[in-house]
């Protein structure tokens, strides 16, 4: 009868300590995502900060340069537009 128990006993220990094997490589894992996601998310509170800021100067330069001449320019320089009746000519032949 002594033999069982202890037979038992030794089952009931090797689990626990399983268990607790367990438990303890589950927590290193879980800090390590929460290291990653933590990285994560301050690399997205940094674009955040940039876009915000890229947002505020596009709305001053939209509050401030409202005037005609102002938007001309940006037109042909960041579209690449010309009024109907301009002609446009480029020099390729490399020589400045």
């Amino acid at each position: 009868m002594k033999t069982k128990k202890s037979k038992v006993n030794r089952i009931v220990t090797v689990a626990i300590i399983a268990l607790i094997g367990y438990v303890v490589v589950s927590l290193f894992i879980l800090q390590a995502d929460i290291s990653a996601y933590r990285r994560q998310l301050s690399s997205l509170e940094e674009q955040c900060r940039q876009q915000e800021l890229d947002n505020q100067e596009l709305e001053e330069i939209m509050n401030r340069d409202s005037d005609f001449d102002y938007i001309v320019k940006m037109a042909r320089e960041k579209l690449g537009l010309a009024f109907p009746d301009e002609h446009i000519f480029y020099d390729v032949s490399g020589n400045e």
